[in-house]
């Protein structure tokens, strides 16, 4: 029986070329009761807080007893990929779509790890069988779509490393990255312009302002202000700026201060390229505290989402500092 999960459940992952999109998931086999599907969503609830190797471990817990259950097996495969286990992912997806081949999901996801590893045959042929299965899955067409213009390129790149006055293949492949986004080729360069499959150590983008004292005289102006620094200094990847805005007493969960910070920082330096954008922002405000509700869009060369985020921020030594975070 199929049954149709939304943002509750897990995500699958929608590619555009060098960049990598999360999207919620269609639909996945329910077999697990009622308690079975509980502890599913707990440890769907403890990826989503950024707790990876907890929820691993207790993910391979619930399947040893509970093998076959496709939610949580899918589940696994999202946090390895988010650890940058990439064949580890794979291994999972590709047992998936063995066991359910009627779910196109775990073949979309496939191509998106394929395609990190620039193995856009691989990546097509998955994209394929997921529409075969789902003929009216439109991710997996967009997807398609994106692998055919990639590959198109490469050609043309090659074409030109070839024969660099080819005007023709100069045309088409400008047009081709003027309508994915990328960059303008380099004479003579014959590399795919793909991102890398794993994090490399890149040049860092310009760092945000750093966090400036808040005038008091206009409160409200000044947390929208600390905000859009926040969210400059995660999209330049300024890691040191990025933790500034938030407070000593920051609740981090049940990590560690420590703990939290290594994984932010390893998760911000990770994307060769992060954009985060900021709408609807509404603050309520009560003397030294206030809390900040928007939806936040955030996009990497990896994946993207579209969440609905709560900051509590209280006033500290003049600045506005994030003292609490929740987002659904």
């Amino acid at each position: 029986m199929l049954e149709c999960l939304f943002p509750k459940m897990i995500r699958a992952y929608h590619m555009a070329l060098s960049r990598f999109f999360a999207a919620v998931v269609a639909c996945v086999i329910v077999v697990s009761t009622p308690v079975l599907a509980n502890e599913v969503q707990e440890i769907n609830q403890q990826f989503r807080k950024g707790d990876l190797t907890g929820a691993l471990d207790r993910a391979n817990r619930y399947l040893a007893k509970n093998p076959k259950d496709a939610q949580a097996r899918f589940l696994k495969g999202l946090i390895l990929a988010d650890q940058g286990k990439t064949n580890d992912a794979i291994t999972l997806f590709t047992g998936l779509t063995e066991d359910y081949p009627e779910l196109p999901e775990p073949y979309n996801n496939l191509a998106v790890l394929y395609a990190s590893q620039s193995k856009y045959e691989a990546a097509k042929n998955a994209l394929e069988m997921a529409i075969r299965t789902h003929p009216s899955y439109a991710t997996a067409h967009e997807n398609l779509g994106d692998i055919y213009a990639k590959m198109a390129s490469l050609a043309y790149d090659k074409a030109l490393a070839l024969d660099s006055k080819n005007a023709t293949a100069q045309t088409k492949l400008a047009l081709i990255q003027d309508m994915i986004g990328g960059q303008p080729r380099k004479p003579a360069a014959a590399k795919p312009v793909a991102a890398a499959p794993k994090p490399v150590a890149v040049a860092a983008p310009k760092p945000a302002a750093p966090v400036q004292p808040v005038a008091a005289a206009q409160p409200a102006a000044g947390i929208e202000a600390a905000i859009n620094r926040w969210a400059q200094a995660w999209s330049a990847r300024d890691v040191d700026a990025y933790l500034a805005a938030y407070a000593s007493d920051y609740a981090a969960g049940r990590m560690t201060r420590a703990n939290w910070e290594a994984q932010r920082r390893a998760r911000i330096t990770a994307p060769k390229s992060i954009e985060v954008t900021i709408s609807d922002l509404k603050i309520e405000q009560q003397g030294d505290t206030a809390s900040a509700t928007f939806r936040q869009a955030y996009r990497s060369d990896r994946l993207t989402s579209t969440v609905t985020k709560t900051l509590k921020l209280a006033l500290q030594n003049g600045e506005w500092r994030i003292v609490g975070e929740t987002s659904r």
